[in-house]
C-alpha cells in the first residue's frame, strides 16, 4: 500500500502561523449579505440542517477544510496537513443572532478573530440572523495559515452554488479520515527537500529592501490590540476600470490612490504633516501560477511602494501609477518573504513585526466572482473582505471585486483608530473625484467629512 502524499506547510504558511499573538490573530475571511428568503422555513427559522448538509457535500472538493496541522517529528521537517479523524461539521457551521442595536461589522470582526481550536480544522462560518428586511449575513473566518486572499475567495466560492474550485467527485461513499504519512516517509521527504536546489535572494533586492527601512514616523504604526473596526467604501467596477484606463494604470493603483486620500485626511485631522510625505505600503502580490486554481495554502509575496499623499486625487493617482510600475519592474516579490522566513527560524519574527520601521500600512486586491453567487438559491448581494492586522501594522486596506462592484475594506485597531470616520469619508470623497473626467470637486473640511460618517461607524 502506498503512503499518502506529504502535504507540508510552506515557509509562508509558517510565517502566518508564528507571527500571530493572542491579541493579534492572523485571520482572513469575509462578511456577506444574503437574501434570506430561501434559507428560512415557514416559521422563519434558519434551515441550518439543510445548509450543513449542502456544505458537507461540497467539502469533498476542498479537503483542506477537513484537515489539521500535525508536527512531523524529529528530522522530519515542517509540519504537515492531515485529516481530522474527529471532524464534525457542526463545529464549523453555526448560527448567531445580531442583538438589537449591535453593529454587524463589529460582530463580524469579533467572530472572525475569535479563538480557533488547533485540534480541529482552522475555519468557521456563522449565519447571522436578526437583520432588517429578512436578510441574512454570512461571516466566514479562517486562519491565514490555511490560505491567502486569492484562495480564500475560491474556498468560499466552492461552498456556494458557484462552480467549485475543483471537480466534485461522485458521492460513492461517506468520507473517512485518512492516516497521516508515517514518520519514515516524512524524513525521506524532508531529505529530498533539503537536497533540492535552494533559491537565494539576489543582493540587489536586499539593497532595495534596506532603502525602505526609514518609513515616515506617524501615528499609523502601533502594536495591534485585540479590538478591530471594519468599514467599507464601494464603487462601480466598470467606472474604476475606466479611471485606471484613463490614467494608464491598474485597478490596484486606483485603490491605493483612494486609500492615500483617506490617510491624508486622517493625518491632517491628527495635526500631523502630510505635504511631501510618502507612506510606505506593502502591496500583496499573488505568486500562484496561472491555472492552478485548486491549489491551496499561501502563495503570495509583496512589493513595497512609497505612496504620496498629494491633495489632488488625480495627480496622486498619476504618481502612484509611476511608483507602482517602477516597483514591479525592480523588485522581487519574494524578497520580503526571505526576510520573514529567516526571522521565523530565528524566533525574532514577533518582535520584529511589532517594532519594524519599514512599512506603514498593508494593502491587497483580490478578484472575486464576476457574477452573483448564491447558497441554496439565496443570492449573495454584497461581500466585504476581511484581512489580517499583525505586528505594528494597525491599519490595512483589502479590495475585492464582486458582481460588478469594487469594495475597499478598511480594517483598523479599534482603540487607535477611533477617528476612522475621517479616513472613510475622505476615501468616499476621493472616489467621487476620481470618477469624474474633469477636475475634482473642492476638498471638504475634515470636520464636515466626519459628520457624514460618524453615526454609521459608531
Amino acid at each position: 500500500m502506498n503512503d499518502p502524499p506529504v502535504q507540508r506547510l510552506t515557509a509562508v504558511d509558517l510565517i502566518n502561523l508564528h507571527v500571530e499573538t493572542p491579541a493579534a490573530p492572523t485571520r482572513v475571511g469575509a462578511l456577506a449579505i444574503l437574501d434570506g428568503s430561501t434559507l428560512v422555513d415557514p416559521s422563519g427559522g434558519l434551515r441550518l440542517a439543510a445548509i450543513r448538509e449542502t456544505i458537507g457535500r461540497r467539502l469533498d472538493g476542498v479537503p483542506r477544510l477537513r484537515q489539521v496541522i500535525r508536527r512531523a517529528g524529529p528530522f522530519a521537517g515542517r509540519p504537515v496537513w492531515a485529516d481530522d479523524p474527529a471532524f464534525r461539521l457542526d463545529r464549523h457551521v453555526r448560527q448567531v443572532a445580531l442583538a438589537p442595536g449591535r453593529d454587524l461589522n463589529d460582530l463580524a470582526m469579533r467572530l472572525v478573530n475569535s479563538p480557533l481550536d488547533r485540534a480541529h480544522p482552522l475555519w468557521c462560518m456563522w449565519f447571522v440572523t436578526g437583520l432588517p428586511g429578512g436578510d441574512l449575513a454570512l461571516v466566514f473566518g479562517m486562519h491565514h495559515v490555511v490560505a491567502d486572499g486569492v484562495t480564500t475567495v475560491r474556498l468560499i466560492g466552492s461552498l456556494m452554488d458557484a462552480p467549485p474550485i475543483r471537480p466534485q467527485p461522485p458521492a460513492v461513499r461517506r468520507w473517512v479520515a485518512q492516516p497521516p504519512p508515517p514518520w519514515g516517509a516524512l524524513v525521506q521527504d524532508n531529505l529530498h527537500g533539503m537536497l533540492s536546489a535552494p533559491r537565494f535572494t539576489p543582493p540587489g533586492q536586499w539593497r532595495r529592501m534596506s532603502q525602505m527601512r526609514n518609513a515616515p514616523r506617524t501615528s499609523l504604526n502601533h502594536p495591534v490590540g485585540a479590538n478591530r473596526r471594519l468599514a467599507a467604501v464601494t464603487m462601480d467596477l466598470a467606472a474604476a476600470k475606466a479611471v485606471a484606463h484613463r490614467h494608464r494604470c491598474k485597478i490596484n493603483d486606483v485603490v491605493l490612490a483612494v486609500a492615500a486620500g483617506g490617510i491624508r485626511a486622517l493625518l491632517q485631522h491628527r495635526s500631523e504633516p502630510v505635504d511631501g510625505v510618502r507612506v510606505h505600503v506593502s502591496v500583496a502580490v499573488s505568486l500562484r501560477p496561472s491555472g492552478i486554481e485548486a491549489d491551496v495554502g499561501n502563495r503570495s509575496g509583496g512589493i513595497a511602494l512609497r505612496v504620496p499623499l498629494d491633495a489632488d486625487p488625480h495627480e496622486r493617482l498619476g504618481r502612484i501609477a509611476r511608483e507602482s510600475a517602477e516597483a514591479k519592474s525592480g523588485q522581487l516579490p519574494t524578497a520580503g518573504n526571505s526576510l520573514l522566513v529567516w526571522l521565523t527560524r530565528t524566533g525574532l519574527l514577533r518582535y520584529f513585526s511589532r517594532h519594524q520601521r519599514m512599512i506603514n500600512i498593508v494593502e491587497s486586491n483580490v478578484a472575486g466572482p464576476p457574477a452573483t453567487i448564491s447558497l441554496l438559491g439565496a443570492p449573495i448581494r454584497s461581500i466585504i473582505p476581511i484581512g489580517t492586522l499583525v505586528g505594528n501594522l494597525a491599519l490595512g486596506f483589502l479590495a475585492l471585486s464582486y458582481a460588478g462592484r469594487l469594495t475597499i475594506a478598511v480594517q483598523a485597531d479599534a482603540d487607535r483608530y477611533r477617528d476612522l470616520a475621517v479616513l472613510v469619508a475622505a476615501m468616499e470623497h476621493d472616489c467621487s473625484a476620481l470618477l469624474t473626467s474633469g477636475a475634482p470637486p473642492p476638498p471638504h473640511p475634515v470636520d464636515n467629512l466626519v459628520t457624514s460618517r460618524r453615526k454609521e461607524l459608531r
